[in-house]
């Protein structure tokens, strides 16, 4: 009889422990699943998911939470948010976000309207939204202006590529002709402007100082800009600098329909009508128009009297105030565009030179161009070059000739 109690109570006491253990087993197993995680998600989308270009994106609003296994559900602000697309372009993009080694993402939006700079915004739309690849040729476009306080302006365009070193940089600079003249931001109404892009100088203000030193100094005339923000086919092309195109025009280059406005640089064979000179150097015609206008007469003119120059600054009666450079030359525009270029330590190549259609006129020179090589900024490929080697013409025939006469450096 107390055998069988005996085995009664330890089989009792056997299922009482059982019990416990597989009850103790079961809570340790709840509390092990809680601690499962499996995934994120996103419960509530940012206040904002559209933006505008150039703006960085505020997910301010954005709610993830962690979910286990069990479906319970835990808040988490530890998640970081990313996006791939340039938001200086137009356009979806998918915005991730990356929790616990977990990612979810969501659509954001970059409209076409730039955010708020300060600066004028020129919006260029081209036709059929065609690539501006050419120096050359043309593309149609519809240009507007937005500036801040005024109602939105709307023109018809054109707009191709230019410059010579500058088109072969990332940031390109712009040619326009518009349709009808049109006084851009206040400047004198005209059809031609250009957009420089500035890309040399990375404080972009080169340009813009020395033009405002060339009005100081009172040269004839000095082109007008301003500094606008490019949004081109709905992407922000950065700070651009809208400039007045040197033109002969009674409020640009004033001198006749038939007077000589020239340029003398080292690309003067890409031009359609240029000459070379008895000591080499290379000039090409802006005016008259050398597709258009331009005469054999007129061009066999020109490079005569270029010629004539520079034999007389060879000769013996060099410097004689009848017979010598003063009868062919403004002393005072060379001299001026000498000291000019000195204090900006310009080391451009870039000349333009008029002269009237008259033949007792003379040349001057001016307008004045091209900054991107000035105050301090030296070639990329050697140490930067002394003050007396920036090339300031004095490493030449005329200015090495011109700086010997006591008379001109008066």
């Amino acid at each position: 009889m107390k055998k069988v109690q005996f085995n009664l109570l330890h089989s009792v006491a056997l299922a009482l422990a059982l019990v416990f253990l597989f009850a103790a087993c079961g809570e340790e197993g709840v509390v092990e699943e809680e601690k499962i995680f499996l995934d994120i998600e996103i419960t509530k989308l940012p206040d904002r998911t559209t933006f505008r270009l150039g703006e960085e994106p505020d997910f301010s609003g954005l709610e993830v939470v962690e979910v286990y296994t069990d479906s319970t559900r835990k808040p988490n602000t530890n998640f970081k948010v990313s996006w791939s697309a340039d938001v200086f372009k137009k356009g979806i993009t998918k915005a991730t976000v990356t929790a616990r080694n977990r990612n979810k993402t969501f659509d954001i939006t970059f409209e076409g309207d730039l955010v708020e700079t300060g600066l004028p915004v020129l919006y260029i739309t081209t036709e059929n939204n065609a690539v501006i690849d050419s120096k050359e040729n043309y593309v149609q476009a519809t240009m507007t202006i937005k500036e801040k306080g005024k109602e939105p302006s709307k023109l018809s365009t054109r707009i191709r590529g230019r410059g010579n070193a500058t088109w072969t940089y990332p940031k390109k600079p712009y040619r326009l002709k518009l349709d009808e003249k049109s006084p851009l931001l206040g400047m004198n109404e005209h059809k031609d402007w250009v957009l420089l892009a500035n890309y040399c100088d990375k404080s972009l203000l080169r340009t813009g100082i020395s033009l405002k030193l060339s009005e100081l100094m009172q040269f004839p005339w000095t082109p007008d800009s301003r500094f606008v923000e490019l949004v081109l086919n709905d992407e922000y092309m950065g700070n651009y600098q809208l400039v007045e195109q040197i033109r002969r025009d009674k409020n640009r280059v004033n001198i006749p329909k038939k007077g000589y406005l020239f340029e003398r640089d080292g690309y003067y064979l890409q031009e359609p009508r240029y000459f070379v000179s008895s000591r080499g150097y290379g000039f090409s015609f802006k005016n008259p128009d050398p597709e258009e206008d331009l005469t054999d007469e007129q061009w066999r003119y020109l490079r005569d009297y270029m010629n004539e120059l520079e034999a007389v600054l060879a000769s013996d009666h060099w410097n004689d105030p009848g017979t010598g450079y003063p009868k062919y030359i403004d002393t005072r525009s060379f001299a001026l565009w000498f000291i000019f270029h000195n204090i900006l330590a310009n080391m451009d190549t870039n000349v333009y030179v008029t002269k009237d259609d008259m033949g007792s006129s003379k040349i001057v020179m001016g307008p004045v161009w091209d900054f991107e090589w000035s105050i301090g900024i030296g070639w990329y490929d050697g140490p930067r070059p002394r003050p007396a080697n920036y090339y300031v013409w004095n490493r030449d025939f005329y200015f090495d000739t011109l700086l010997k006469d006591p008379a001109f450096k008066k």
